[in-house]
């Protein structure tokens, strides 16, 4: 009786797990092919206006032109009253996290004529959950009312990802070639 019962355990265990894989599967599946529909069009008006000065702004604060982080006296002197009305507070972020998703998307769409952009599409993807981690973290801190302690350093952080991510994904078009590439730096 025992080893019946461990037999069908087994049993039940094996088809788990192939249904779990067949989900995983399909889910891969239908993502591929809704992401292959996409047009630039689509993806350009998923694209949610910021100002793109303010957060040149916030992020030149802690990192020079280059990207890395600035040693200078006047690297992070933005008070976090400034970052929170230059970002919009906590819903600019959220702003940001969704255009996250937006820019790997356009990375990806590249990917299709140019396969260079594959590295650059799933750098763009760790940055975009990174932002998130960022969000979330925020989220928390408004529900145990220590948000205002908290903005400051995450926003930045999360405004210099999503700075980043701009550059490269403008310097990966301008190096393709493509036509759109005027067209996506207006946008950004």
């Amino acid at each position: 009786m025992e080893k019946e019962l461990r037999n069908f355990l087994f049993a039940a265990l094996v088809v788990l797990l192939l249904l779990a894989l067949l989900g995983a599967l399909l889910r891969h599946y239908l993502h591929a092919r809704r992401g292959a529909q996409v047009t630039w069009d689509d993806l350009l008006k998923r694209l949610v206006p910021v100002d793109r000065d303010n957060i040149a702004r916030v992020a030149l604060d802690a990192i020079d032109a280059s990207g890395n982080r600035r040693q200078d006296t006047g690297a992070f002197s933005l008070e976090p009253s400034a970052v929170w009305s230059l970002l919009g507070g906590l819903e600019g972020l959220k702003v940001l996290e969704q255009n996250c998703q937006v820019l790997v998307e356009l990375a990806m769409y590249l990917q299709r004529w140019y396969p260079q952009a594959l590295v650059v599409a799933e750098q763009m993807r760790l940055n975009a959950r990174e932002i998130e981690w960022h969000v979330n973290r925020l989220k928390g801190a408004a529900q145990t009312g220590n948000l205002q302690a908290s903005f400051a350093d995450y926003a930045q952080r999360a405004v210099v990802t999503y700075y980043l991510m701009t550059r490269h994904l403008l310097d990966l078009y301008e190096h393709a070639s493509v036509p759109q590439f005027a067209e996506l730096q207006r946008a950004l």
